[in-house]
Order: C-alpha cells, then sequence, then structure tokens
C-alpha cells in the first residue's frame, strides 16, 4: 500500500496507540513487538512518540494480520483518547473526527478532515490522514458507537481513489439506521 507523506516530526498520542494495543487483544505482545520494531516503546497514554513510526507500524500489522485487525484497531480509538465534549447528536460525532484528529496528533496539518451531511441520518467523511482505508472506517465506527450508542453503516467508496491506491484521500459514507 502507497502511504501518505508524514512530516518526519510529526506526533501522535500515546492513548492513540494503547487503542492499538487494546484492540489486539491476545495478540497484544505482537504488536508490542512491531512497535518495538518501528521503535516504539513503553508507551504511556500521555505521552507523545512519532507519528511516521506508528503510521509504519500499522502498516506492518496490515501485511501481517489482515485489514480486519487495522478495522479492530480504528474501533479502538475512541476509548483512549480525549474526545472534544458535548458530542450527542449524528452532525455533531461527524463534525468531531477533525477535531480529535488535530486533538491527538502534532506537526500534521489540520483541516485533514471533512464531512458533508446529506440528510439528518447519511452523511459523507473524507479523510486525508496518513492512517490506511481499514483503520479510517473502524474510527468512523467506533465514534458513533462510543458516543451516540449507535451502530453506523460505513460504505468505503471504491469508486473514489483511495489511500490504498495511492490516492490522498478515502471517502466513506455513513448511515445512522432508522
Amino acid at each position: 500500500m502507497p502511504s501518505l507523506s508524514v512530516p518526519a516530526d510529526a506526533t501522535v498520542t500515546g492513548g492513540n496507540i494503547l487503542s492499538m494495543l487494546a484492540a489486539m487483544g491476545p495478540f497484544r505482545k505482537r504488536g508490542e513487538q512491531i512497535l518495538e520494531e518501528h521503535g516504539i516503546r513503553g508507551v504511556h497514554p500521555d505521552q507523545w512518540y512519532p507519528f511516521p513510526a506508528y503510521v509504519a507500524a500499522l502498516g506492518t500489522i496490515r501485511d501481517k494480520m489482515g485489514p480486519n485487525t487495522l478495522f479492530q484497531i480504528g474501533k479502538q480509538i475512541p476509548n483512549h483518547v480525549p474526545l472534544p465534549p458535548g458530542l450527542d447528536t449524528f452532525e455533531k460525532v461527524l463534525a468531531s473526527f477533525g477535531m480529535a484528529y488535530d486533538m491527538n496528533h502534532a506537526g500534521t496539518p489540520h483541516g485533514v478532515i471533512s464531512y458533508r451531511m446529506h440528510d439528518d441520518r447519511h452523511a459523507t467523511i473524507v479523510s486525508g490522514t496518513a492512517y490506511p482505508c481499514d483503520f479510517d472506517r473502524g474510527v468512523i465506527q467506533g465514534f458513533f458507537s462510543k458516543l451516540l450508542s449507535a451502530r453506523v453503516v460505513v460504505n468505503h467508496d471504491g469508486a473514489v481513489e483511495c489511500k490504498h491506491a495511492g490516492g490522498a484521500t478515502c471517502t466513506n459514507h455513513v448511515a445512522l439506521p432508522a
């Protein structure tokens, strides 16, 4: 998978990385080994770590353990990172992705996640982060599950060139079932 450019000095919170380890369950030790292979060890939730190394570690996990593992890791993100307060509607959760990304990453461009509402239950999210597509889908699912106690339907738009195929962004269609 081609990877997007990540500034060499960009950082990510330990909480974000700890969500990866939590999602790996019985394979946590393997996750720790992969992180160590990329120079990340002894992760603490309130510290910052090299974002390029974390993205590379996620790529290794995808290659060795598959895309579903990345999806499961993404779903855990909202359980381990600070989130903006007051996220209690479909639109507020959609609007929170960019803010939460900015709160948990430093040295990366702002405004790389956008959304468009189609109606009160359907929207499109476009992510230009360096994270893999399946990770993004998991994060979307995890946010709605945690914040609204709702299971949304998230469909990756394969008609648009995505990050996995060398594109700059991934597009996901989100629907809140009736």
